[in-house]
């Protein structure tokens, strides 16, 4: 039977792709992965802006909204995209968690310092484990949890390594701790909602979601949005566009097809990432305990990664995609 209408041109879609393009959509894993590459740039732009954490979360999320929806509207014109009521329910509640969680973010580093929300940070892959386990019964195994744990060390100590120490103040711990629950939320959150939406649409509504929060707070925070110089917006821009929309975009686009425990362990990593590339881009200085935390943190997130558990959520992830791949409702993100 010959098939017509969207169904017959998703297909047709897929047997059109290059090559390449359908081998990179059968490794989720490795799409995680350059997401979390991207990420890593986002502390660099910010560590370079003059502006506060409210005004550029603000143009941020907003200019990232509408890039998102610029795509959207393209993606639709040639290709079936992925919606539902449901879906848009979960893209408007995960939004208003992703746009809480980066305030939460911003006031805890003015209240304690960015050690403390960093460390505290490196605990999401327990949170995130904790919630997975529940919400998806994934189990990882006993190595997968101890090479994480290396990983977490490791990420501890690049953080450490780049300050004073950590100043403990009560108040910013807590905001620091709401920041991080928020955040795991918003990862399991989004692996469910990707049953009800495609990744694009879901960003666009996250986004939208997001910057009507933290609009919120700038309008009651009386933050001045309205004299930010060309060169923060043009760092703000950046942000939204690279780490932003291409980093949420890799590290959503697969959340379907992947153990909800990868993402996190993954971007462990992205502390001695982003300081690697403040040293190069910044001049901003490395020292022995970087590159030793470095080297803990990238060895136990390949030791996770490599371990029976992590072998075994890795290939459930390849052959998901591999089913999902042919299925019409999930080719278009």
């Amino acid at each position: 039977m010959t098939q017509t209408g969207p169904d017959a041109s998703a297909v047709a879609t897929r047997r059109g792709r290059p090559r390449w393009i359908t081998a990179v959509d059968d490794r989720p894993v490795l799409l995680v992965v350059l997401g979390m590459l991207l990420f890593s740039i986002g502390p660099v732009l910010v560590g370079v802006s003059t502006t506060s954490g409210g005004v550029l979360s603000f143009y941020r999320l907003w200019i990232g909204a509408a890039a998102l929806g610029i795509a959207l509207l393209w993606r639709r014109r040639s290709h079936p995209v992925l919606t539902s009521r449901l879906g848009w329910r979960w893209a408007a509640v995960t939004g208003v968690v992703f746009g809480t969680h980066q305030l939460l973010f911003m006031l805890a580093i003015k209240a304690t310092s960015v050690v403390d929300v960093t460390l505290m940070q490196v605990v999401a892959p327990v949170l995130v484990g904790v919630l997975a386990r529940v919400l998806f019964g994934e189990r990882p195994g006993a190595a997968f949890r101890a090479w994480s744990g290396l990983a977490i060390i490791g990420a501890g100590v690049v953080v450490v390594a780049g300050t004073a120490g950590p100043e403990g103040r009560p108040a910013g711990m807590a905001l620091a701790f709401a920041n991080v629950v928020l955040a795991a939320f918003y990862v399991v959150w989004s692996k469910r909602a990707m049953a009800h939406i495609g990744a694009l649409p879901f960003l666009f509504g996250v986004g939208v979601a997001a910057a009507v929060t933290v609009s919120g707070y700038v309008l009651v925070a009386g933050e001045p949005v309205g004299s930010i110089s060309g060169r923060n917006l043009t760092i703000a821009a950046s942000i939204a566009l690279v780490p932003g929309v291409l980093g949420h975009f890799l590290s959503t686009y697969p959340l379907s097809r992947i153990p909800a425990n990868i993402p996190p362990v993954v971007q462990l990593a992205m502390p001695f990432i982003s300081g690697a590339l403040a040293w190069l881009l910044l001049d901003e200085r490395i020292t022995g305990l970087h590159v030793l935390g470095g080297a803990l943190s990238i060895a136990g997130v390949v030791g996770a990664m490599s371990s029976r558990g992590g072998r075994r959520l890795r290939a459930a992830s390849r052959s998901t995609a591999r089913r999902e791949r042919d299925r019409p409702d999930q080719v278009a993100a």
